[in-house]
């Protein structure tokens, strides 16, 4: 192979972002990478949105199975619930990652794409398994409004609202834990969009 500056002259290294061939002369090593002169300057490759969407959502799919097969798994060899947890998080933020370097594979990325845009397909990744996940919950439970009136009518629910100092209607229960579920449901989306984020840059600094 030849450099693709002075075709005369035979290739020593490739720049890590474009890929091009480079002689002695043209290869400039910066952390111990290899970098044309064009690409110096510019270490991350842009990634248009559309581009992400693909294997963000594939590994949107990917994450809500890991995260009930990860903690299923755990549970059985050690029924501890915060271990459990830990898997959960784990899979989420390896389905993240995944994603990021499917980005990457897909599109020919030799060097890392921005930040911003590792987070936001790592979080898109998070986001979507988390929406199918309380999505199939509330198919599961059979609807929230019907769930809510059910758990709002346990002794143990009132009583511990109650000691909690908060003291409603008989027929507001019903609204009070509706709004719980909302919350817990909003903070799971969050939580997942965070760690599939996390797992996106780690992976895209870690595959320069």
């Amino acid at each position: 192979m030849n450099c693709y500056y002075h075709p005369d002259r035979a290739s020593v290294a490739q720049c890590v972002v474009c890929g091009k061939n480079l002689c002695s002369e043209c290869n400039i090593i910066k952390e111990g990478q290899s970098y044309c002169r064009e690409c110096l300057g510019r270490t991350d490759v842009s990634i248009g949105t559309r581009k992400i969407l693909l294997p963000a959502l594939g590994c949107g799919i990917l994450t809500a199975i890991l995260s009930v097969v990860l903690p299923a798994g755990i549970m059985i060899v050690t029924p501890m619930p915060s271990v459990a947890g830990c898997g959960c998080c784990a899979g989420v933020v390896l389905a993240g990652g995944l994603a990021v370097f499917l980005v990457k594979h897909l599109y020919g990325v030799k060097g890392k794409i921005s930040m911003t845009t590792a987070a936001l397909t790592g979080g898109l990744s998070g986001f979507t398994g988390s929406v199918i996940i309380v999505g199939l919950l509330i198919l599961l439970l059979g609807g929230l409004s019907s769930v809510t009136e059910d758990v709002a009518d346990m002794p143990e629910i009132q009583e511990a609202l109650e000691e909690a100092g908060i003291t409603a209607e008989a027929g507001e229960w019903s609204g009070l834990v509706l709004a719980s579920f909302i919350l817990v449901f909003a903070f799971m989306i969050a939580l997942y969009s965070v760690f599939g984020a996390v797992g996106g840059i780690v992976t895209n600094e870690l595959t320069k």
